[in-house]
This record gives structure tokens, C-alpha cells and sequence, in this order.
């Protein structure tokens, strides 16, 4: 059977928004579907919900941006004011390769949790990188010390109305983000997918909008998590897997663009960890159901 080259609820005049927790996840999991959906005429829209100012640094000449694990202990019992400010020169280059990679990807629509993808009266609120650490069997757990702003930390109830807020303007037909476990159990991704799976159910109801009128509601028709590739965790059997054939060179110029982040050597890349894995155009995913009852996952 041949693989598709978009998912299904793509296509010429519809709207996909994709919901990352950081700077250069786009572009690993869903990187060559976004440009290969971009291409064929759809409205790709990026929210991002941390700029990843915790993330590992791989180039010895931007070493010096990377955040320490002392720096973060003495920053927890430190003034708000100073935690938030750690990492900033890295989130603003990672701002920096994040655009470029869009350019790559031919995606123009971006928004940043808390910035663009509010209501009018949240104002410039936007969230932090969580950080992690390695667990048993290749997993990421919650770091040591989480600082105050993080995503992770972030309560459902503040977190899914901006989401559905965002929802209910753009009216996507289809969106996707992680499954249940953040695919490899990045705290933030896992929150991603909480928040994702909250805030559809939420959009579909009417909103705030401007002045007295409200914003009409919005229930997605296709929505997405991404398969993770990862053997430890493997999808229940029976459950439906959509493979689509993308862009792999439009991939491979973006993961380029994630410098920080990503090594890229022919048609291989590796993170900081320095495993090699070959860059694919196959990405998967599976269709889930927000709509069915489940209540706030999380506090």
C-alpha cells in the first residue's frame, strides 16, 4: 500500500496546527509533514510552548549559553525576577534556529504559547522550558529543580483556555501533537498532550472574542498525536498508525537550522546523546478522540 504524502483533513485551503513543546521538536517528529502539507496548499500553524531555555548545547562555540545544573539549584530559591531570566541568550537563539527551520519548512504561520495565542487580557504570559533528566530505560523524568514559570508546572485551568482561545480563531481542520507519555517523557510534553487534550473540548464551546461578542466555538475533525519511534514504547495493538511519506529535504535543511540541538551529517542526524539515526521522510501518527469524556488530566 502506498504511503500517503499528506494526512488525512489536509489539503488545499484547510488549516493544520501542530503543538510542540520546544524549539527543534517540529521538525524531528513532524518536520517533513508539516513542508510536504505546506506545499500542497495548507495553512501549517505552529504554536510552540516553551522557547527551550534549558536545553543542551551541542557546538563548543555556543557552550557558554547551556544552563548548568548548579546554576538552576541556586536559581530555584532565588527572586522569580532572576529565574526567569536564566537562559535567555540560549531561548533567544533558539528563536533564532526556529525561524529559520520554519523558512525551510516554507511554514509562515507561528505562535508562541502566552504571546500570540491568547486572549486579549493575558498579555506577553508565556512559559519556561521544564528541563529533565534521563530515567530507566531511555526515558526523561522531571528534573531536580524546576523553576517557577515552567510549563510543566502550569495548572490545566490556566493553560487550556489559551489553547482553546487559539482553537476557536483559527479553526483548524486538523491538529496534532503528542501522545499520552510525550512520546519519550519529556515533563512538557506530556503537558502538551494534557493541555491539547483539555482545551479541544473547551474550544468547541463559544469563547471570549472581541468586546461582548464572543468567539464562536470550533470542534476540530482530525485530530492527531504523533507515534513515537522509540521500540520501548510501542503502540497498543489494534491501534490505527497513519504513515505519511513528506518532505525529507525541506526536514533535513530545518534540522540543520536547529544547530543547538541537532547535528546533521548526510542524511543522519544525532542529538547531544550523539546516537545516530537516519533523517526519514515516513512520519506517523494516530487519530485520537478529545471529545470522548476525561475530564482535566492533571492538576
Amino acid at each position: 500500500m502506498e504511503t500517503p504524502a499528506l494526512l488525512p483533513g489536509t489539503g488545499p485551503g484547510t488549516t493544520m496546527l501542530l503543538i510542540h513543546a520546544h524549539p527543534d521538536d517540529e521538525t524531528i517528529v513532524t518536520g517533513a509533514t508539516m513542508a510536504a502539507a505546506a506545499a500542497a496548499g495548507t495553512r501549517v500553524v505552529l504554536l510552540s510552548c516553551t522557547r527551550g531555555e534549558l536545553g543542551e548545547v551541542i557546538p563548543p562555540e555556543l557552550a557558554h549559553l547551556e544552563v548548568k545544573a548548579p546554576h538552576l539549584a541556586h536559581d530555584a530559591g532565588a527572586a522569580q525576577e532572576s529565574a526567569a531570566s536564566l537562559g535567555a541568550g540560549l531561548a533567544r537563539e533558539r528563536e533564532r534556529e526556529l525561524a529559520a527551520a520554519l523558512q525551510a519548512l516554507g511554514v509562515t504561520d507561528h505562535l508562541w504559547l502566552g504571546r500570540g495565542a491568547t486572549a486579549p487580557a493575558s498579555g506577553e504570559l508565556t512559559f519556561r522550558d521544564s528541563g529533565m533528566k534521563w530515567g530507566p530505560e531511555g526515558r526523561a523524568t522531571a528534573a531536580d529543580t524546576v523553576l517557577p514559570g515552567s510549563f510543566s508546572r502550569a495548572p490545566l485551568k490556566q493553560l487550556a483556555p489559551l489553547l482553546a482561545q487559539a482553537v476557536r480563531t483559527l479553526r483548524p481542520e486538523v491538529v496534532i501533537s503528542y501522545a499520552a507519555d510525550g512520546g519519550y517523557g519529556h515533563p512538557d510534553h506530556v503537558r502538551a498532550h494534557q493541555m491539547t487534550m483539555a482545551a479541544l473540548p473547551l474550544a468547541a464551546a463559544p469563547g471570549p472574542g472581541s468586546g461582548a461578542v464572543a468567539a464562536p466555538g470550533w470542534r476540530v475533525p482530525h485530530v492527531y498525536a504523533i507515534v513515537s519511534d522509540r521500540p520501548e514504547r510501542p503502540l497498543a495493538a489494534g491501534a490505527p498508525r497513519i504513515a505519511v511519506q513528506g518532505d525529507v529535504a525541506a526536514k533535513t535543511a530545518a534540522m540543520r537550522a536547529h544547530r543547538t540541538q541537532i547535528t546533521v551529517k548526510g542524511g543522519s542526524f544525532a542529538l547531544s546523546n550523539n546516537q545516530w539515526h537516519e533523517i526519514s521522510a515516513v512520519e506517523e501518527f494516530t487519530p485520537v478522540d478529545p471529545y470522548a469524556p476525561h475530564g482535566l488530566q492533571g492538576p
